[in-house]
């Protein structure tokens, strides 16, 4: 419904604009007689011109019609699952309190943007720590360099330097223990490194590890946590997983790197991915495997608990002219699709079509192979064509 939602309203703002060339409606017949002699096409009520911003506000995309391999599919429901391998949970790794929130639920991030930041009293004791460790360093470094000049004009003895080398050695190791208590804390090389600057200590800044979308988001400011409390998640939407339950007598055609489509139930749009992992347990109930599919998210339109049906190829058939369903719409009992004829102008043309498969149809009739067809965005077309009073006679 989101896209659908989206399409509508840019329909509407284009209607707003001149769009529609020629006269419109009352020489439909004579257009059915034009389309018998040039290939289906109609007279100039049937042509909507659009300027570049008015192409690119709609989103109209159009694609080469080519012959293709038709895929044969096994078709089965899905339930979409954040994609697992681009799932962060953020989560404190040193008691504090909430001191400062950045984001909210449902937030674009990116990568290394600032979350929260939590107040710990374990992480200042930690930092004082870390800067005493680091001025003792620094002195017994100072000292080494001092007692090597003063050995080498035979002032301080061997055994004086040597026992300073000694001292620095433990201080060096301090450090470095103290540096990694700050690390396992979440600090990283820059937050250590500015610590002699800073004026106010044990604050935590958490921060996304890649870019994504706030997906939980359960803390309020002044909250207590402990170490290893998540407090939000952030997932990379861009692929999903579709989790999808197959027949035994059917897993023997499934191979990883398969291609797979998926439709939500009640839309039309399909999403392409591919399959990505098999499950090596059958459930002893219902006798299917689960099979992991990757999908392409266009549009952040698919959701963690969504229904949809899912197709895998498993082979390929006959060659066809093939192209996305979305390209196909329907006024009254006629199948069309828009034909760029020239940049700008788009030709409204009907089709005979064959049954879709993997989100794909055959075109038996109306276009030729390399013209460009509208492949999204032919909603719109279709709309703003109704809206200027195209006659569409029921046959």
């Amino acid at each position: 419904m989101k896209i659908v939602n989206i399409l509508i309203t840019t329909a509407l703002l284009l209607v707003s604009q001149p769009l529609m060339a020629g006269e419109h409606g009352h020489d439909h017949e004579a257009g059915g007689h034009a389309g018998d002699a040039h290939g289906g096409h109609e007279e100039e009520g049937g042509i909507i011109k659009l300027t570049p911003a008015q192409i690119k506000q709609a989103d109209i995309i159009t694609e080469a019609l080519q012959t293709r391999a038709e895929l044969q599919a096994i078709n089965a429901p899905g339930t979409v699952a954040f994609n697992g391998y681009a799932l962060a949970d953020i989560t404190t790794l040193v008691d504090g309190v909430v001191h400062k929130r950045y984001v909210r639920l449902g937030d674009q991030v990116k990568k290394g943007q600032k979350l929260a930041t939590l107040n710990s009293t374990a992480l200042a004791q930690a930092e004082a720590s870390y800067l005493k460790a680091q001025a003792e360093h620094h002195r017994s470094q100072q000292e080494i360099t001092r007692l090597q000049a003063l050995a080498e004009q035979k002032i301080v003895s061997q055994a004086r330097l040597q026992q300073a080398e000694s001292t620095y050695q433990i201080m060096q190791a301090n450090l470095a223990a103290a540096k990694a208590t700050l690390f396992s804390y979440g600090l990283n090389k820059r937050d250590i490194s500015g610590l002699i600057k800073q004026k106010e200590y044990g604050l935590l800044t958490l921060r996304t590890p890649h870019a994504g979308t706030v997906v939980a988001d359960d803390f309020r400011i002044g909250q207590h946590f402990a170490a290893g409390s998540q407090l939000m998640q952030v997932a990379d939407e861009s692929h999903v997983w579709v989790e999808v339950k197959i027949p035994e007598s059917a897993l023997s055609d499934i191979k990883i790197g398969q291609l797979a489509s998926v439709a939500p139930k009640g839309m039309k749009a399909h999403y392409q991915g591919a399959v990505i992992n098999i499950h090596h347990q059958l459930d002893p109930v219902t006798r299917t495997a689960g099979v992991r599919l990757s999908i392409q998210n266009n549009n952040d339109s698919l959701h963690p608990g969504m229904f949809v049906n899912a197709e895998i190829a498993t082979s390929t058939g006959k060659k066809s002219l093939l192209i996305t369903e979305q390209a196909i719409q329907r006024q009254g009992s006629e199948l069309i699709v828009f034909v760029e004829e020239e940049p700008g102008h788009f030709e409204r043309r009907e089709v005979e079509i064959n049954k879709s498969n993997m989100g794909l149809v055959s075109i038996l009739k109306g276009v030729k192979e390399g013209e460009m067809v509208v492949v999204q965005g032919s909603f719109v077309l279709a709309s703003e064509l109704a809206k200027a009073g195209f006659e569409v006679h029921n046959h």
